[in-house]
């Protein structure tokens, strides 16, 4: 049957009003016909007020989302968004705000199969509230949006989709996948065979749950968050036999996958998090022997298991931070117009443990967050950089300070007194406030950012991007620098969606008046394009490995 174009909507109307002559009829008329122009091309029409909260859902959230549009009132948008896409959204609604208008881009909805969509919108209201329209892709986002990368890419997928399932939204959970053999086996195949198995085995495994992102961590190691819905042993037993096709015969190959929950009990989330890095962390570097606890199958096995079981872990890091059993490296920022160094930034290196293994600085930091002692390491590495800093002529230095610690109205006193008491002029320390989406305690952070300010610290925002949170406290809190991860600068390089975000991001931070440093840039390349948005400055090891800090006596 062939739908009545002339009249749409029309069965929407309300009883006993005539169309001819009728003001109200016609205001009536007008909405309807503009609904029914919205429908056509989109599932979802959403409105939002300037806090990002539904304030209007219509459309097919039932069969997409599983809940009624009215489900959603009074929530943030990001509910309805993936919450691997939540910087991504920021981002947009940032640049709506801004210009009134937001022109198509892709992202995923929060379903089961993270399904691609085309999000646009309009301001109204004087900009008091934003019209927001989803509509499904004709065709699948590129296969390399589930397809990660690294480490780092598998934890940005995680992590909030670990925050989303600690809120009450849909369960997540990890998947270990381990070829033992696997590195010695491919030695025997020439560079393409490997990579066609290494790309092979990937895509098995991003195959093997509904909406799952799949990491390569190396070593014959990958990870695979889903929601659910995976068959751990048959994953095996498929990688196995894909394994064993392309691998010569004399390969000794075993593979086990294991599946666990990112339930963290009764844990609190921003914590969680942190064991989360590490327990991610551990099994790239060891395998599943390096998380022979959490992986049990016995029932309560999983993230909240491996959190238990750091407290013995938390007293032998303790002691590593009172004694400074750590040294700092320094990695230089420039200026991406003339090279020229800007700064340095201070970056901690454990040093090795009492039987002589070397200790990973990320884990050692990870593991030191998880453990509840953030504020220690970070008032134990500000005290090592400013003697740093006053044994130099006229170097600058930057040190990181933790969200956790910033979020602290304690450790903002015990930070102040440590600057009172060593005297380094104020322009030759700046501050870095690492994983801006975990500050908790907003009027704590901005209090104490306010006071340094005043004394004539900088203060640069870093990981931005990295968390969905970021654009809120961009405007939440006045700095001097933003650091764009270096996600962006990677997969910029590569073109599409990531190069126009990039572009997005680095206005954004430059229309709040913040300078913009961009990291991990390796190449030329990078140079150039970074230059081409604005740029700043930047740092990688294309301008400097971290070292020694040049100047230093002693």
């Amino acid at each position: 049957m062939t739908q009545d174009r002339t009249k749409p909507g029309r069965e929407a109307s309300p009883p006993g009003i005539g169309r001819a002559g009728n003001g109200r009829q016609a205001a009536i008329d007008a909405r309807e016909r503009l609904l029914a122009f919205a429908f056509a091309a989109s599932d979802l029409l959403v409105e939002v007020d300037r806090e990002q909260r539904v304030t209007f859902a219509a459309g097919a959230f039932q069969s997409r989302l599983g809940r009624p549009g009215d489900a959603f009132l009074g929530q943030p948008v990001s509910r309805i968004v993936a919450a691997e896409d939540h910087a991504a959204l920021e981002t947009a609604l940032a640049h709506l705000s801004a210009r009134g208008r937001l022109p198509p881009m892709g992202l995923r909805i929060a379903d089961a199969a993270r399904t691609p969509f085309v999000l646009a919108g309009l301001a109204a209201g004087g900009g008091e509230r934003f019209c927001l329209t989803f509509g499904q892709l004709p065709a699948p986002l590129p296969a390399a949006t589930a397809m990660v990368g690294d480490q780092g890419g598998l934890l940005r997928i995680a992590e909030p989709r670990l925050r989303e399932a600690a809120e009450g939204g849909a369960p997540a959970r990890l998947a270990f996948v381990e070829v033992e053999g696997l590195a010695e086996a491919t030695v025997m195949l020439g560079h393409t065979a490997r990579e066609e198995l290494l790309d092979s085995i990937g895509a098995t495994i991003g195959a093997a749950a509904p909406g799952g992102a799949t990491g390569e961590l190396g070593g014959g190691r990958w990870g695979l968050v889903h929601g659910g819905g995976l068959d751990a042993p048959a994953l095996a037993r498929e990688i196995e036999r894909l394994a064993r096709a392309r691998a010569p015969a004399s390969a000794a190959l075993s593979v086990a996958a294991t599946d666990i929950s990112l339930d963290v009990g009764a844990s609190d989330p921003v914590q969680a998090v942190r064991a989360l890095r590490l327990m991610v962390s551990r099994f790239a570097g060891g395998g599943r022997s390096a998380l022979a606890k959490a992986l049990e199958r016995d029932g309560s096995a999983g993230l909240a298991r491996f959190i238990d079981g750091l407290a013995s872990e938390a007293a032998q890091i303790e002691g590593q931070i009172g004694r400074r059993r750590f040294r700092l490296a320094y990695q230089p920022v420039v200026a991406l117009s003339d090279r020229t160094v800007k700064h340095f930034e201070a970056l901690i290196r454990p040093l090795p443990s009492p039987d002589g293994a070397p200790q990973d600085p990320q884990s050692f930091v990870t593991l030191a967050e998880a453990s509840g002692l953030a504020q220690s390491l970070d008032l134990a590495v500000l005290s090592a950089a400013t003697e740093a800093i006053g044994a130099t002529s006229a170097t600058h230095v930057a040190v990181n300070v933790s969200a956790i610690s910033l979020s602290d109205p304690a450790f903002a006193e015990q930070f102040l007194a440590v600057l009172d008491k060593v005297g380094v002029g104020a322009t030759r320390l700046l501050i870095e406030v690492t994983e801006t989406a975990d500050i908790e305690n907003a009027e704590a952070a901005g209090a104490l950012i306010a006071e340094l300010r005043r004394r004539g610290h900088a203060v640069c925002l870093d990981d931005f991007g990295a968390g969905a949170a970021g654009i809120r406290h961009l405007k939440s809190f006045q700095v001097d620098y933003v650091k764009i991860d270096g996600q962006y600068v990677r997969g910029a390089g590569k073109g599409g969606r990531d190069r126009a975000l990039l572009a997005q991001i680095v206005q954004l931070c430059r229309s709040s008046g913040a300078q913009v440093i961009a990291e991990h840039v390796e190449t030329e390349a990078e140079v150039s394009m970074l230059r081409e948005f604005g740029v700043e400055y930047g740092q990688g090891y294309l301008f400097g490995r971290p070292g020694h800090l040049p100047g230093l006596r002693g």
